[in-house]
């Protein structure tokens, strides 16, 4: 988006975005709590540890490209293709968090707008 060079970003590819100081607190959260509750080991729970933003790669490219103050035009929206497109996955990997911001008692994990501000402040 920098250099102005004409960039493709999938539209119909969609994660969860996660800012890693989100991750810390998340892992900091379940160690404090097993060592305070000395959890068995073979005590097993699941939890999705995303973003609260379901986002394409496309909305990622212009959420930088606001928050950086750049032109956004060289970003071009392209669909994934169905097949060659690398290492198979599910085109949408996004996550629902509720149960996580539930269990840390917070209202909601940082939305991608927040992300890209934290990481380019």
């Amino acid at each position: 988006l920098k250099s102005s060079t004409s960039t493709d970003y999938f539209v119909n590819e969609f994660r969860s975005v996660v800012h890693v100081d989100d991750v810390m607190k998340a892992i900091k959260h379940f160690l404090l709590k097993a060592l305070a509750e000395n959890v068995p080991s073979a005590t097993t729970r699941v939890f999705n540890l995303g973003g609260s933003t379901r986002a394409s790669r496309y909305d990622i490219a212009l959420e930088v490209a606001n928050n950086l103050k750049l032109d956004s035009s060289s970003a071009n929206a392209v669909n994934r293709p169905e097949t060659g497109s690398g290492v198979p996955s599910p085109p949408d990997i996004s996550m629902n968090v509720d149960k996580l911001t539930n269990e840390r008692g917070i209202p909601k994990m940082d939305g991608l707008n927040d992300i890209v501000a934290m990481t380019f402040k």
